[in-house]
């Protein structure tokens, strides 16, 4: 049991390192998909008003606001990067879905709310397929 421990402990501590081919590519490498999570705020979504968003939904996700509060986001990778997205009627139109389902977003703008203060995100979610 013992050599096979020491086996194992040696197998972790072992470095392996790219060819040297690839390692002089890596300077000219283009950057191809942001693996940071980010935040999708109410600015960028304006960005992108009426302009169709293709990802994959993965799943919700609790995370605090900025009052601490714990706020159900949708969790969602497209072509270029990882992002989080909590607008309400998003949320809605989403929470049903299985993981790794293929939709587009398209932001289509803001209401003004009657009954609160604020706006409401309005969203079209479509599923592909």
């Amino acid at each position: 049991m013992e050599n096979a421990t020491e086996e194992l402990v040696a197998r972790k501590a072992q470095l392996v390192i790219p060819d040297t081919e690839s390692l002089g590519k890596l300077e000219s490498m283009e950057k191809e998909f942001s693996l940071t999570v980010k935040y999708k705020s109410k600015e960028d979504w304006a960005r992108l008003e009426n302009e169709p968003l293709r990802c994959f939904f993965m799943g919700t996700k609790e995370i605090p606001n900025d009052d601490g509060e714990m706020v159900l986001c949708g969790v969602f990778i497209s072509k270029k990067e990882c992002f989080i997205a909590g607008g309400l009627t998003l949320i809605e139109s989403v929470r049903n879905l299985p993981e790794k389902t293929p939709i587009e977003i398209t932001f289509r703008g803001s209401k003004s709310n009657k009954s609160s203060k604020g706006s409401t995100m309005i969203f079209e979610v479509e599923r592909l397929g």
